[in-house]
């Protein structure tokens, strides 16, 4: 709960952190990291609409582990993403994707690893 407020928090001081095209990964305070399976299941809201967006789909991703409990073998806790006010900074601090883990995410067939920096969220292909 405490880290729920810091995020809400610092969303309130954060400037946009990374421009498409930037050359540099987050800088912000890291705040926590965790790995997650972005399957199928992730690629729907939970309206069933198909989410097209990276951000909407790591969003819904941590909406199914959290609140719906419809998790993915893979799927590992975070303690960043417990409620849907701090779920909602997930589209606005991410940084770019490289092609090859948007690809994959936008499929639904990836594992990913997501490092949270205050401001900025960086996801990139887990092995």
């Amino acid at each position: 709960m405490v880290m729920n407020k810091l995020l809400l928090g610092l969303a309130t001081l954060a400037a946009p952190v990374a421009l498409p095209g930037a050359a540099h990964a987050c800088r912000g305070d890291l705040l926590g990291t965790y790995n997650t399976v972005i399957s199928g299941r992730d690629l729907f809201a939970s309206d069933g609409l198909r989410l097209r967006g990276v951000g909407a789909i790591l969003q819904q991703d941590r909406a199914n582990f959290h609140r719906y409990n419809r998790r993915d073998r893979g799927d590992g806790y975070d303690n960043l993403f417990l409620s849907a006010q701090s779920r909602a900074l997930i589209p606005r601090w991410l940084h770019e994707v490289a092609p090859a883990a948007r690809a994959a995410i936008l499929r639904g067939n990836a594992y990913v690893n997501v490092r949270v920096h205050e401001g900025c969220i960086d996801v990139r292909l887990a092995g």
